[in-house]
């Protein structure tokens, strides 16, 4: 028997939002929504490649105003780069990134119109924290660039690799944006500390930056990742260790959380390995 979807809109000659069931799917296909109006019926089996996504029943209605408020070429590409998401990193993303990527990449384009320069100063952070998600976001700017005439900066590509990132872990982007910009601030406040510019590009700096984004997740949700050489990095690591001290500080004063000695411990760690490179 075929199955039918009913057409709410048609974002591209490839790409259409469709009804079934009370249910909401975004359906892929070559050519599935050339010519085709709101209300029309698309058969399963005739027109639509394996590819469709159904969206969230608590985020349908969010879903539903941004059709109506976002051009159509846009939200296509927009669900263009969610399913190269998920083909890549082979799992499902959130569905709360179907209403803002889209709408993301909208507000990106208008300020461009009105050539408001884009800023992120996280970039670097971004790059290092979430190398995956930046890699597809490079693709989906392409794609924009392909598809719309459109250049994003690339501010941008570190702004929709959030998106992606936020939508991997269930987590609000503006929860991933306090991390990444905490980070930030961590590391300019370890080089005050130790009078050292770190490389950017070094393994160090990666490892210790990949260190704070998780011990922040778990510091403001009250996890300890038991340290078991504690006592033997505050014997032989004491310097660090008293540094260390002053950087958690810093981090309990912006998550309004004690941090645990253990924690402590490794940063000390991570000191230790940052003042033999430097």
């Amino acid at each position: 028997m075929d199955i039918n979807y009913k057409v709410l809109k048609s974002l591209s000659s490839n790409v259409v939002v469709s009804e079934r069931d009370n249910n909401i799917y975004v359906l892929f296909g070559k050519g599935i929504g050339f010519g085709k109006k709101p209300g029309e019926l698309i058969t399963k089996e005739s027109t639509i490649e394996q590819k469709f996504i159904k969206i969230d029943d608590s985020e349908k209605e969010s879903y539903v105003e941004i059709l109506k408020n976002v051009e159509g070429e846009i939200l296509a590409i927009s669900e263009e780069i969610i399913s190269l998401a998920e083909d890549t990193l082979e799992e499902k993303l959130n569905s709360h990134i179907h209403v803002g990527l889209g709408d993301h990449i909208s507000f990106a384009m208008k300020r461009m119109e009105l050539g408001i320069d884009i800023v992120n100063p996280f970039l670097n952070e971004i790059q290092t924290l979430y190398p995956i998600e930046y890699s597809i976001a490079e693709k989906g700017t392409a794609l924009i660039k392909e598809k719309l005439n459109v250049a994003f900066p690339e501010s941008e590509i570190g702004f929709i690799t959030l998106h992606i990132h936020s939508a991997r872990i269930n987590q609000e982007v503006s929860q991933s944006l306090k991390y990444t910009r905490i980070v930030k601030e961590v590391m300019e406040h370890i080089q005050d500390i130790l009078g050292i510019k770190i490389n950017q590009k070094s393994m160090e700096y990666a490892r210790l930056v990949s260190h704070l984004r998780y011990a922040l997740d778990r510091i403001e949700n009250n996890k300890v990742l038991k340290n078991v050489i504690l006592e033997s990095v505050k014997t032989a690591m004491s310097e660090e260790f008293e540094i260390s001290k002053k950087i958690c500080e810093f981090i309990s004063e912006k998550l309004s959380k004690e941090v645990c000695e253990d924690e402590i411990g490794y940063i000390s760690m991570h000191i230790h390995r940052l003042k033999q490179s430097s």
